[in-house]
């Protein structure tokens, strides 16, 4: 298909107002929401907008001084899928509320996390949605705070600094799988993760986990990387590091559910027995969506949950309405084959 830049002019206020027989200024209160506008005269120019693919300047609004309608949602990264269910309720929940979203990653990098929050801040976001476990700079805290913008947490209810903070406990969460563990017996046990140092939620996961153990006088044994991924790949390798210093070892906590799945090929490629020889646990729950036959001990939750409670918080904050500053999301431990 050929587009003639001659007749697709970009289409202007005017250009809708003529159409729908109203002024330029009567469209641009209609499109933003402003004005008592008759509702007879407002389908006329969303109808009007609509057949010439009118698209707001979001850009004019922001030089008048006004917020757009916009929320900034910042995760870790993308390749964590726990986010997709997250992300996709936010939209379902942010949508009607003529609200839109636009994301970024941190990736657990507190620099990064700087240039992305003060991008969002930019273009006067309506609220910000940020995920937690991260130590964030001092000087993001002091531009959030200057620009008093709606920021809604997700994913960590231990760290409360902002408006709403939405998330599991990740204190109870390693809590209770460090009780499984000592339900089946075990003496002696592993724990293997990745970037612990830039993740303050899995820190505070393993921190949990191994001091619930000690409290009944097992010892914990971490083989932990701040250089690998947080994938079945890291979960190999550093499986392999944990079973050749500790061929031994009764059961091994992971991270997380891939590192886990990592994990569970080296054991096959031993020929170890899971979970006869050995026991295995991820966290997230993220492996046994499509599963068959192994299906894997984790601790699981709500993620739509969390998504649509801190989409609800946006709302409240950005409308004025009371909304609880804490909202701890449940966790329940699924027990698979692998344990």
């Amino acid at each position: 298909m050929t587009i003639n830049n001659k007749t697709n002019q970009k289409v202007t206020l005017s250009d809708v107002g003529k159409l729908a027989g109203v002024s330029a200024m009567t469209v641009s209160k209609v499109l933003r929401g402003t004005g008592r506008i008759p509702e007879e005269t407002r389908k006329r120019v969303q109808a009007a907008a609509n057949e010439l693919g009118y698209v707001t300047n979001q850009l004019a609004s922001l030089l008048a001084g006004a917020s757009s309608n916009m929320v900034g949602v910042l995760i870790p990264t993308a390749r964590d899928v726990v986010y997709s269910d997250i992300l996709s309720a936010i939209n379902a929940e942010l949508r009607p509320a003529g609200l839109r979203t636009f994301i970024g990653e941190s990736y657990f990098d507190p620099a990064v996390d700087y240039e992305q929050v003060s991008s969002f801040l930019s273009i006067r976001p309506a609220a910000l949605i940020l995920h937690g476990g991260i130590e964030r700079k001092a000087e993001t805290i002091k531009l959030l705070k200057k620009q008093a913008c709606p920021v809604v947490q997700i994913w960590d209810v231990e760290n409360t600094d902002f408006n709403i903070n939405i998330g599991p406990s990740h204190a109870d969460a390693g809590k209770l799988m460090a009780e499984h563990f000592l339900s089946l017996g075990l003496k002696k046990v592993g724990y293997v993760g990745a970037e612990l140092e830039l993740d303050i939620c899995a820190a505070q996961r393993a921190n949990a986990f191994e001091d619930a153990l000690k409290a009944q006088g097992v010892d914990l044994i971490r083989c932990v990387a701040e250089d690998l991924p947080r994938q079945a790949e890291g979960g190999e390798v550093l499986t392999r590091r944990l079973l050749d210093h500790y061929p031994d070892i009764q059961g091994i906590h992971y991270l997380n559910d891939a590192m886990a799945l990592g994990g569970m090929r080296v054991s096959y490629e031993r020929g170890i027995s899971v979970p006869d020889s050995l026991k295995i646990a991820g966290f997230n729950a993220t492996s046994n969506v499509h599963s068959v036959r192994t299906k894997l001990t984790t601790i699981n939750m709500s993620y739509l949950d969390i998504g649509t409670k801190a989409a609800k918080g946006v709302v409240s904050l950005y409308t004025g309405e009371s909304v609880d500053r804490v909202q701890i999301e449940p966790i329940v431990l699924e027990r698979g084959n692998t344990t």
